[in-house]
């Protein structure tokens, strides 16, 4: 969820922190639901492209409200209405994320924490309630159906480094194959994670090499995730 919430930061134009509670106090689920599912098809309906991350949490009184990022600015009066409309009450927060490059991480570190320690969740009451929401298209990015330009360099590097040692490989004779280095293949007390991570920057660097001007033009004007990468080092799984 924490990769959901980043990414949908920084592929937002106007990522916005969007919090709402009720005015009275609900603490029936369903309830709640109901009056968010009202809310999210008038939104939609209103923006086609509406996209949105963010978790169900009770208060300490009990009393379900939402804390999630989408990617739209909304007209302060016209959202209080909706909200009323829909069953929530008139105190909400917006606020719009600034560009900083550890903004994203830091917003999603502070909505996943309701997953656990920060959420007033009733153990038996609570067990099994679904509580993380997803809006829009390209949003559940940990299902793999959106894949940034960062991870499609990286592959296209991965792809060319396999071909090169398999080439390699075949050219060896028995004797250096039992006996060579392993390089990039997995080591027998690596994890596969812990190959993919030894080996990433490695396979963004031969892919990066690989690809023309105009090619490279386009991954950094695709998502910004190859840009990010350049910045600040920084890794991003999606």
């Amino acid at each position: 969820m924490r990769k959901c919430i980043e990414h949908l930061v920084v592929t937002s134009e106007h990522a916005v922190w969007f919090n709402i509670t009720f005015s009275e106090n609900v603490t029936v689920k369903k309830y709640a639901t109901k009056c968010w599912n009202r809310l999210v098809r008038y939104i939609v309906k209103k923006y086609p492209n509406f996209r949105l991350v963010g978790i169900w949490a009770r208060q300490g009184r009990g009393a379900w409200h939402v804390h999630a990022v989408c990617n739209q600015r909304f007209d302060i009066e016209q959202l209080r209405n909706w909200l009323i409309w829909s069953g929530f009450g008139k105190i909400f927060y917006v606020k719009e994320i600034d560009s900083r490059p550890q903004s994203p991480e830091k917003i999603a570190r502070y909505i996943t924490g309701y997953v656990t320690d920060k959420n007033c969740l009733d153990p038996e009451k609570d067990k099994g309630v679904r509580r993380m929401i997803f809006v829009g298209k390209h949003v559940r990015v940990v299902d793999m159906r959106y894949k940034s330009s960062l991870k499609q360099v990286t592959s296209r590097g991965k792809a060319i480094a396999e071909e090169v040692a398999e080439a390699e490989y075949q050219d060896m004779s028995e004797f250096e194959r039992d006996f060579s280095p392993p390089g990039g293949r997995k080591k027998v007390w690596e994890t596969w994670g812990d190959w993919y991570r030894r080996n990433r920057d490695y396979w963004f660097k031969v892919g990066w090499e690989s690809l023309s001007d105009d090619e490279r033009r386009e991954m950094c004007e695709l998502d910004g995730f190859c840009v990010r990468y350049f910045e600040t080092g920084r890794w991003s799984f999606v």
